[in-house]
């Protein structure tokens, strides 16, 4: 019973999270930190099923102007999806980049990989291939990004894992739905 409390809790505020129009609490940023930090949040968990995670840090990053609680949030439904999709013994590797007026973070793991024909469905409410999903992580994933001015792309090939690619602006020039 608390087992499906906890989830009908995730799910409405995934839900909530998906729809509310949201402020973003903007500052400097400096993602190495926050990808170290968003690491260390998973570690145990990726510890208990013998998931290494790598990440090559950029010292040459500028910092970017973004919500570090909701970047992170975004880090984390990736970090957990890929754990998900490896399951036991596998990596899971971050890279940051300067990429034109922005950065790219990418996400990479050793999982199952994502069917070519489930691709352009991912980041769709609803969408999930897991018997427990939701649906909606990768969703709010989007939408977080796109909050940002940025955008994500996914290439994956089934059996040898998947990469996320975000792609965030130094400075957001998009406009904030509540101001």
């Amino acid at each position: 019973m608390a087992k499906e409390a906890d989830r009908l809790n995730r799910v409405v505020s995934e839900l909530l999270e998906l729809v509310k129009p949201t402020h973003l609490a903007l500052q400097a940023v400096d993602l190495n930190t926050l990808i170290n930090h968003s690491l260390q949040l998973v570690g145990q968990d990726a510890n208990s099923r013998e998931i290494q995670l790598r990440f090559t840090a950029n010292d040459t990053l500028p910092e970017i102007q973004a919500d570090p609680d909701r970047l992170t949030q975004v880090l984390l439904n990736l970090y957990l999806n890929a754990i998900q999709a490896i399951g036991q013994h596998g990596v899971i590797s971050v890279t940051v980049s300067e990429s034109g007026a922005g950065v790219k973070i990418s996400v990479t793991d050793s999982g199952k990989g994502i069917a070519a024909d489930q691709l352009e469905a991912i980041f769709t409410p609803y969408f999930t291939t897991k018997a427990e999903g939701t649906g909606l992580g990768l969703a709010v994933v989007h939408n977080i990004v796109e909050q940002h001015g940025g955008t994500i792309q996914v290439a994956s090939q089934e059996g040898k894992g998947s990469t996320f690619t975000l792609w965030l602006p130094v400075n957001i020039t998009r406009k904030d739905p509540q101001g």
